[in-house]
C-alpha cells in the first residue's frame, strides 16, 4: 500500500504517524510525560480520540501498540504494509547533518556518539531497533533535526579554537529543531499572511531553543554542539562554564561521559527546582512558591537575552513565533517571555494570547511594531517531505 510511518522519539516523549502514498495522514498518536507516568493520546484524521495513561514499559513498547492499532482500525491490513519509516535524528556531527538511510554504518556512527546526546540517541537506537523487528522489511531513513541549521554562516557555526582541532574532531554548532523550525518557516504566510524576512521562533518544550532566521534560511541558533547546549531545559542545564564543569567533574569525581548524562539529567529546571514539568512550576509561581518563582525568572531571562540577541543579529525583527508544546498551551509563559521585550517594539493582545491555547494565531497587538504568532510545531510532515527525497 506504500504506507510511511512516522516515528519521532524525543528526548520524553513520543510521536508517531501514518500517511498514505497521496501524503494523507491516517493516523497519528503521541506519548508524553504527566504528573503519574506516561499518557498515550490517538487521533485520527487530526481529530483526537481517546488519551489513556500508561507506565514505563508501555512508553517502550508503545511503537507495537501504535502498529497494532492501525491493524485494529482497518487503516492497515499487515505490518508489510508499511514500506518506508523516518525517524527523527538528533546527533552531532558533520555526518548526521543531513538526511539518509539508517543502515549498519549509520548505526555504528550513532553508537559512537551515545555520550554526547544521552537523552536522545540510546532512545533512538532502541526505537530503530523495534522498527527493524515489527518492520523487517521496511526502508529507515533518518531526518536530520540538524540539516536545517546547515545555512549558518562559518563565523557562527565555528568555536574560537583551532582550525586543525575543528576539523579533526568535528567541533561545529550544529544546533538542533530544526524540523520544527522548518516546519514553522513553511507556514507563516498562511498564518500571519506576511512574509518575514527576520524571524526569531523560540521552540519551548521539554527541549528548548531560539533560532534567528534570516531570508527562511537559519541565521544561528542555541543549541550548539550537543542537544544539551544553550538555554535551561527540562533537565538539561544548557551552557556552563567550561571552567565550572571540570571542577565539578573534579569534585565529584566523573568520567566525561558521566558528566554528559549529569548535566543533561540532573540540571535545568530540575536542577534548579527539584520539578521538570514546566506546568507545575508556573503553577507553583501562581501560588507564590519562591523556588518555583527563582526558577521560572531564571528561565524566562535566558530566552529574552537570547531573543535580543538574536534582533541585534538580524539587524531587526519582523515576527516572533512560539512553537513546541510548553510555549503553545501557555499564554502565561508567552506573556512573561514578552513583558519585558516592549523596548523591541513587542506587545501582546491580551485577549488574543488568552485564547490562543494550542492553536495557530496571531497574539500581537495592532499596534505591535513586530507581530507575534503561535505557529504549532510539524515535525511529522517535515519528515515526510524527507521520506519522499530519500
Amino acid at each position: 500500500m506504500g504506507i510511511t510511518l512516522i516515528v519521532n522519539p524525543g528526548s520524553s516523549s513520543k510521536k508517531f504517524a501514518l500517511y498514505d502514498k497521496d501524503s494523507s495522514l491516517l493516523l497519528n498518536a503521541y506519548v508524553e510525560s504527566s504528573p503519574k507516568g506516561y499518557d498515550i493520546c490517538v487521533l485520527i484524521n487530526g481529530l483526537q480520540q481517546q488519551c489513556s495513561p500508561i507506565n514505563s514499559q508501555h512508553f517502550h513498547e508503545s511503537l507495537g501498540d501504535f502498529i497494532s492499532l492501525a491493524k485494529e482500525k482497518g487503516i492497515i491490513s499487515d505490518f508489510l504494509d508499511i514500506s518506508k519509516v523516518v525517524v527523527r535524528v538528533v546527533a552531532p556531527g558533520t555526518f548526521f547533518q543531513k538526511h539518509g538511510e539508517i543502515n549498519s554504518e549509520y548505526i555504528k556512527k550513532l553508537k559512537a556518539s551515545q555520550s554526547v546526546a544521552p537523552l536522545h540517541i540510546p532512545h533512538l537506537l532502541r526505537e530503530v531497533e523495534v522498527i527493524k523487528k515489527l518492520l523487517p522489511k521496511a526502508q529507515i531513513i533518518a531526518a536530520s533535526d540538524s540539516a536545517f541549521h546547515s545555512t549558518i554562516p562559518d563565523y557562527i557555526r565555528k568555536y574560537s579554537l583551532p582550525d586543525s582541532d575543528t576539523n579533526k574532531h568535528d567541533i561545529y554548532r550544529f544546533g538542533y529543531h530544526g524540523l520544527s523550525v522548518s516546519s514553522v518557516i513553511g507556514r507563516i504566510h498562511a498564518v500571519t499572511g506576511m512574509c518575514s524576512k527576520r524571524t526569531i521562533v523560540c521552540h519551548i518544550g521539554s527541549g528548548v531553543s531560539v533560532t534567528a532566521v534570516k531570508d527562511e534560511k537559519s541565521f544561528d541558533t542555541s543549541m550548539g554542539y550537543s542537544p544539551g547546549s544553550g538555554l535551561i531545559m527540562g533537565s538539561r542545564a544548557g551552557d556552563l562554564d567550561t571552567g565550572a564543569m571540570l571542577s565539578l567533574m573534579q569534585a565529584k569525581n566523573l568520567k566525561p561521559i558521566d558528566a554528559q548524562t549529569y548535566i543533561q539529567t540532573h540540571g535545568g529546571l530540575f536542577g534548579l527546582s527539584g520539578v521538570v514539568d514546566l506546568r507545575l512550576l508556573l503553577e507553583k509561581r501562581i501560588h507564590g512558591d519562591p523556588i518555583a518563582t527563582r526558577t521560572i525568572a531564571s528561565f524566562v531571562y535566558q530566552i529574552q537575552k537570547t531573543i535580543g540577541g538574536y534582533v541585534a543579529g538580524l539587524g531587526g525583527v519582523d515576527l516572533l513565533v512560539f512553537t513546541a508544546t510548553a510555549s503553545e498551551r501557555s499564554s502565561t509563559l508567552r506573556t512573561l517571555i514578552t513583558k519585558d521585550l516592549s523596548f523591541l517594539g513587542i506587545e501582546l493582545d491580551a485577549e488574543k494570547n488568552e485564547l490562543c491555547v494550542s492553536k495557530d494565531g496571531v497574539i500581537s497587538s495592532i499596534e505591535s511594531l513586530v507581530k507575534v504568532a503561535v505557529i504549532k510545531t510539524d515535525e511529522s510532515s517535515e519528515m515526510l517531505k524527507v521520506g519522499k527525497e530519500i
